[in-house]
């Protein structure tokens, strides 16, 4: 049986046990304090016969980032992707020489036509004396209807006898009446109109109409 005795003995070393373990606790903060103390005072830690501490890092952002150079790498250089458009030569034609209008050469015989005016008309081909019916002409030949460089001459006669005579420098009217008669029918009797036809090409005709005044 354990005895009173025996229980206070087991009680006296385990107090022991604790005094010591906290004996060594003290000690060891105190000397980590009194380490603190020296480095921040004397900048080493190093104390006389303490055993040193290995030394902190001191983490820094040289610690943390990879150095950075200051010198930027090379750029890649890409090969180009769109190509320049190929070029078009467009080739243009010459302008063509400036040539004058050139007229159709007239050719061919003259087709001529006479144009009565129907003033003082009272019947097929029969006029009223002191009439002035008027008269123009038509020519054409083989290009078409001719107008400058043509030229009617009109002859009026009446029994055959020359009456009234009229020259024209172009063979269309212009909305003019070519050949007045004037007073030339005062008289009755049977009369004809006759007009002849020159051209710069060298071409002639000649057209008449007979008709009769009462």
């Amino acid at each position: 049986m354990t005895t009173k005795s025996d229980r206070w003995a087991r009680f006296g070393r385990w107090s022991a046990v604790v005094g010591v373990v906290s004996t060594a606790v003290v000690v060891a903060a105190n000397l980590d304090g009194a380490l603190s103390f020296v480095e921040r005072f004397t900048g080493t830690t190093e104390i006389s016969g303490a055993t040193p501490h290995p030394p902190t890092e001191q983490r820094t952002t040289e610690n943390i980032l990879p150095s950075i150079s200051s010198t930027p790498a090379p750029r890649e250089e890409l090969p180009d992707t769109v190509s320049a458009p190929p070029s078009r030569e467009t080739t243009k034609p010459p302008p063509a020489p400036l040539t004058a209008a050139v007229r159709p050469t007239r050719a061919g015989a003259l087709v001529v036509n006479i144009k009565m005016g129907t003033g003082g008309k009272i019947g097929p081909s029969e006029y009223r004396a002191g009439s002035n019916p008027g008269a123009n002409v038509d020519v054409f030949d083989d290009v078409g209807q001719l107008s400058s460089g043509c030229y009617p001459s009109w002859t009026l006669l009446r029994a055959g006898a020359e009456v009234h005579k009229v020259r024209n420098g172009r063979c269309t009217s212009g909305g003019i009446t070519m050949f007045n008669f004037g007073d030339s029918l005062d008289t009755p009797g049977s009369y004809k109109l006759q007009v002849d036809i020159v051209t710069e090409a060298g071409q002639s005709g000649s057209a008449s109409v007979d008709f009769t005044v009462r």
